[in-house]
C-alpha cells in the first residue's frame, strides 16, 4: 500500500514538474499575455514587467505580436492603435523583399503624413542590424511622438518595436518602452509545430 502511494506521488510530481505554465488567456475580444509573451513560430519572446498586460489577436488570426496601453499598462480592456499612447511589438516576413530594416523604416515614414523626423540612427539590437527612429506626427487634435525600432533577421523576419505617445507623457512611456525592449529576446526557430506558453 505504501509503495503504490509513493509511486503515485512520484508520477503526479513528475507530471506537474513537466507541465508548462501558460502565460496567456482569451477574453471575448483578444488574447492577453502576462509575465511572458512568446512567439515560437517567429523566433522571439518578451519578458513582461510585473503588472503589464500585452494584448494580441485571437486564434486563428496569425500571432504577429502585441500592444500594451502606455496610459494603463495593466488594463485587460481591449487596446488598439487608435489609443494615443501605446507600445507595440510586431513581426512580419520580408514578403516585400525590402531586405533591410532601413528600407522598412523608409516605407513606414513614407506612409505617415505631416511628420517631422527628429532622429534616425543605425543600431544593433539583440545581435541584429536595425534602425532606431524618433519622429513627431502632427495630427489635428494633438501631436504624437513616435519611436520605431526595426530589426532584420537573416531568415527573412522583421521585428518592429514601436512607441506612440504624447509630449507630456514621453518620459514615463519611454521608460516603459525601454523595459519592453530589454525584455525582448530571440528564440531558435524550429521546424514543425511549436507551442507558445
Amino acid at each position: 500500500m505504501c509503495r503504490s502511494t509513493v509511486i503515485a506521488a512520484v508520477i503526479c510530481f513528475a507530471g506537474a514538474a513537466g507541465a508548462q505554465v501558460r502565460h496567456w488567456a482569451e477574453t471575448p475580444n483578444e488574447t492577453i499575455w502576462r509575465t511572458l509573451y512568446t512567439n515560437c513560430d517567429k523566433g522571439y519572446a518578451v519578458d513582461l514587467p510585473a503588472g503589464i498586460v500585452a494584448h494580441a489577436s485571437h486564434p486563428p488570426s496569425p500571432n504577429h505580436g502585441f500592444l500594451i496601453s502606455a496610459s494603463n499598462p495593466g488594463t485587460t480592456a481591449e487596446v488598439t492603435y487608435e489609443d494615443p499612447r501605446v507600445i507595440g511589438v510586431f513581426d512580419e516576413y520580408d514578403a516585400a523583399e525590402l531586405g533591410s530594416a532601413r528600407a522598412y523604416l523608409d516605407l513606414e515614414l513614407k506612409s505617415v503624413p505631416k511628420k517631422n523626423v527628429l532622429q534616425i540612427q543605425n543600431t544593433v539590437f539583440q545581435g541584429l542590424r536595425g534602425v532606431h527612429a524618433r519622429y513627431r506626427v502632427n495630427a489635428k487634435e494633438t501631436a504624437h511622438l513616435n519611436e520605431s525600432l526595426i530589426v532584420f533577421r537573416k531568415d527573412g523576419l522583421v521585428y518592429h518595436l514601436i512607441l506612440q505617445t504624447t509630449d507630456n507623457h514621453y518620459a514615463a512611456d519611454s521608460a516603459l518602452f525601454a523595459q519592453i525592449r530589454s525584455g525582448f529576446r530571440l528564440l531558435t526557430i524550429r521546424e514543425g509545430e511549436c507551442f507558445n506558453q
